[in-house]
């Protein structure tokens, strides 16, 4: 169903009218209309016009969170499964299946004193910004994890999520180590 998915948003045609569930202004409107070969206008589009409204966020502050998460908001990868993100609002909303929403999610949660700003801000799908909830600690991220793993059935699934948290301890206590086995990756799969 994904790939389907992931076709859709890849043949969608954008919607030419103006309409300010699609693209938020006018001038949203007429910058869509002048850039519809941008393969990131959504994205654009739904951060100058819903978050930057949202957030208070300046132009400035657009620029700087699209500049530094272009690659980040085309979409995510499970288990070597691709979920191209739909950015599209109103008229250009492909599907709502919530693996392939995006959201904007606090690294520092407002709870902790987090701020809105773009700079404590990361795309997040929605899938898992809602199951991520407000847990603000460690601890209840383990008691997360722990409680979504007891529903897991399929062993193999269970030990990709291990190897996955391993990569992620070599990432934070190893930095150097880190990089040097995502190199050998990258060169193991140019080589496939």
């Amino acid at each position: 169903m994904m790939a389907n998915i992931n076709e859709q948003l890849a043949n969608r045609k954008l919607f030419s009218g103006m309409d300010e569930s699609t693209y938020y202004t006018k001038e949203l409107h007429g910058h869509a209309c002048n850039n519809m070969q941008d393969p990131d206008l959504l994205f654009k589009i739904k951060i100058y016009g819903y978050y930057k409204i949202k957030y208070k966020w300046t132009k400035e502050q657009c620029d700087w969170f699209i500049e530094n998460n272009i690659h980040e908001s085309r979409g995510h990868v499970v288990k070597d499964v691709q979920y191209d993100y739909d950015w599209g609002a109103g008229e250009n909303s492909v599907t709502n299946e919530s693996m392939h929403k995006p959201h904007l999610d606090h690294i520092l949660p407002k709870e902790q004193k987090g701020k809105d700003i773009p700079e404590n801000m990361r795309i997040r799908v929605k899938r898992l910004n809602e199951n991520k909830g407000n847990t603000n600690s460690d601890q209840e991220r383990i008691a997360t994890i722990l409680d979504m793993a007891k529903d897991m059935e399929d062993v193999q699934n269970i030990q990709y999520c291990i190897d996955e948290l391993k990569k992620r301890v070599i990432k934070l206590t190893c930095p150097r180590l880190h990089s040097t086995m995502a190199g050998l990756a990258t060169t193991e799969r140019n080589y496939e």
